[in-house]
């Protein structure tokens, strides 16, 4: 009788330390940002994925040739819409044209 408990007081030791072991592995996500930029000529943005950069918007996504942001604020709608895409997919967002006119981005 006194094995049998033994087992049982063991066995429930050994699921509490696989429970806590499982909540500290949970992986952190890494905090994404986006920065305005200033070029010269227009506006661009950066992003950054745990404080590295990411990814580099020197010009308008999915418009024809290199033209640059109007604005500090149109750029920084557009790198928080590609993060808020990165956030969904986990990977590299693609932006239309389509998607490019819904923000109301002056081209």
């Amino acid at each position: 009788m006194i094995k049998k408990n033994w087992v049982y007081i063991l066995f429930g030791i050994s699921v509490i330390i696989f429970t806590v072991a499982q909540f500290k592995t949970v992986k952190k996500v890494p905090e994404i940002k986006a920065k305005a930029v200033y070029l010269g000529n227009g506006w661009g943005a950066e992003i950054f994925v745990g404080g590295k950069l990411y990814i580099t918007m020197n010009r308008i996504p999915a418009i024809e040739g290199n033209k640059p942001f109007v604005s500090e604020r149109q750029a920084l709608l557009t790198a928080n819409f590609a993060i808020g895409k990165m956030k969904k997919k986990e990977s590299l967002p693609n932006i239309s044209l389509k998607e490019i006119d819904s923000l109301g981005i002056i081209r």
